[in-house]
This record gives structure tokens, sequence and C-alpha cells, in this order.
């Protein structure tokens, strides 16, 4: 099973390390099988025979016109670029146009082509997710939505399958990236390298989007989350929301829904979630106290809303918190 890892300048170092070591890891722990799948050949490729990582480390490469044969795998890690603007614009230069045909050329091969964080902008400049579910870094959603609009984008998933096609999200969704193609040959071995990392379930961004920072590309989706940020412990009306922001209703629902992905309401319940969730887990106040602040009359609406965006309860989501 031959993989092609293409990297570039500014290869994000976290990201990387964690897709060789789940390999690594994984070709260490076949004999452990009865029934041992073939080992990973992992070949770093790139435009040159070197890039330098974000941390200023330098990577041989084979440069990919030197490929000796179809790789039926290919994956592009994370490049360490948060904003979108120079994202896109580093994945649409021409000096890309090569990676972006070998990534096409391995879909239609029949072969994998996967992404995890910023690198899943190539697969979309490439064409190869359009009409498909994926999804990225949760920071990058309404970007990644303007410029690919016929990518079915989920960005609260932290792993996304399609037809030969992965994508997952922020750093760490590397190693669910590596270990989802792991299990795509071999189950039991995921399973067994799962254990050895010691990696928890991660199926959700969701609890990490900070509504403030996703909502900061669009002017009025910007202006919206500060005036319910603002307003998070009283009752939401939408008409209002719309007078004292100098637009109509419509206008905001079609910014909101174009930008994020979801109606002005289901915002306004991810801000009440995210402060409810440092409330619980940072303070002793209790579920009715918590609920007042972020703008519900009972306890009984926020143990809704956390049920149906966390899937666990609100005792549960309380002690959910992180190890350290």
């Amino acid at each position: 099973m031959q993989v092609a890892v293409f990297v570039v300048d500014g290869v994000a170092d976290f990201g990387f390390a964690a897709l060789r070591e789940t390999f690594g890891m994984a070709n260490a722990l076949r004999v452990e099988l009865a029934h041992a799948p073939a080992p990973w050949d992992v070949q770093i490729v790139s435009l040159g025979e070197s890039v330098r990582s974000s941390d200023g480390y330098v990577v041989p490469t084979t440069p990919l016109a030197s490929m000796p044969e179809m790789p039926s795998t290919m994956i592009v890690p994370a490049v360490n670029v948060l904003g979108a603007e120079p994202l896109i614009d580093m994945v649409s230069s021409s000096a890309n146009r090569q990676a972006l045909d070998w990534i096409t050329r391995v879909r239609c091969a029949g072969g994998y082509v996967a992404a995890a964080c910023t690198g899943t902008f190539y697969l979309a400049e490439a064409g190869v997710l359009d009409g498909t579910a994926a999804t990225t870094s949760w920071w990058l959603g309404p970007s990644f939505r303007r410029r690919y609009p016929r990518v079915d984008l989920d960005e609260s998933r932290t792993l996304c399958r399609g037809d030969r096609v992965i994508t997952a999200g922020a750093s760490l969704a590397h190693v669910d990236l590596a270990l989802s193609l792991v299990h795509s040959v071999s189950p039991a071995l995921a399973e067994l390298v799962v254990r050895y990392l010691a990696v928890g379930n991660r199926k959700n961004q969701a609890d990490f989007a900070i509504p403030a920072v996703v909502a900061k590309g669009d002017s009025l989706t910007a202006a919206f989350e500060r005036w319910a940020r603002e307003r998070v412990a009283e009752q939401f009306q939408i008409s209002r929301a719309a007078c004292e922001l100098g637009v109509t209703e419509r206008s905001l629902q079609r910014a909101v829904r174009a930008e994020l992905g979801m109606t002005p309401r289901d915002f306004v319940n991810d801000i009440r979630l995210e402060l409810a969730a440092r409330l619980l887990r940072t303070t002793s106040l209790t579920v009715d106290a918590v609920a007042n602040k972020v703008g519900y009359a009972d306890a009984n609406a926020l143990r809704s809303l956390v049920r149906r965006r966390r899937g666990m309860s609100i005792a549960e989501f309380r002690a959910s918190r992180f190890a350290w």
C-alpha cells in the first residue's frame, strides 16, 4: 500500500509527524495479528527535492515528477497558514497546479485522496470534493463554504469519509485521518494502534469552535454575533436583531446561512452553549443558574440543547473536563 504524503514549505510539523507516527505504529504492530495486512510504504513528495517545515526543519522529498508509479493513496497534511485568504492564494497559485493534477489523477485511477486541516483546501481546489461530504478546520468553514459551494461541508465533524475521499479537521485530526485509512484495510489493526497511541474519541469538532472566530469573516454575521453575545441572557427575537442591525430579517437569515451553514437561532444557541460550557466546567453554579445566565427560563431547555448538540447529559458534560 503506497502512500504519498504531499508537503509544501510551511508544512505543519505536528500534523505531518502525526501521519508518519500513526502509519509507523501500524507497520510496527502488524506482526501482532494472525492475518496482517501489507505494510504501508509512506513516501514524502513535493514539487522539488525538499521543503522546510513551519518550525524550520528541512524535509527531504521525492519530486512529484519523479514518482515511479501512481500511489494508492495521496494525503495532504496541514500547512501552517491560519488565514483563509493567504491559504486560498497558495492552493490556487500556478505553482501548485502540478499537485492539484496529481490529486485528480490518483482519484481518477481509483485511489484514495485525503487531507486534514488547511490541507483540505488542496482537495477542494482540485475539485475532488465537489458533490461529496467533507470537513475542514472549524475556523475555516465560512471561507471554505464561499470558495467551494459545491462541497457538502460540515465543519463540526472531525472526520468525514466520502467515495475514496477522506477529510479531517484540525491538528489532532491527522491521527484520525491516518487511523481511518488503516481501518479501511484492517479494523483489527486500527483498534490495536488506537490502544498503543491512547487516542480518545474526537468525532466532533463542535465542542471546540468559538462562535466569535467563526463569524468574523462577514461584517453582518460578525455584527450579529456581537449583538447576540451582548444580549445572551435575553430572549432571542430575530425581528429585533434585524431591526437593530439595520437589515431585513430575510437578509440576516441569508447572510448567516451563507456564512455559517445554519440559521440565526442555531447560531445563537451555539453562543449560548459556548458560554454554558465554560460556566459548567469552571464554576460551581447550579444548572438553573447557568441556564438563566445564557437566556433560558429553566434548566430543561439547557439540558435539551446539550443533549441535542453534544449527545450527553448535563452531568456527563460537566464531568468531561479536559484532562489537564
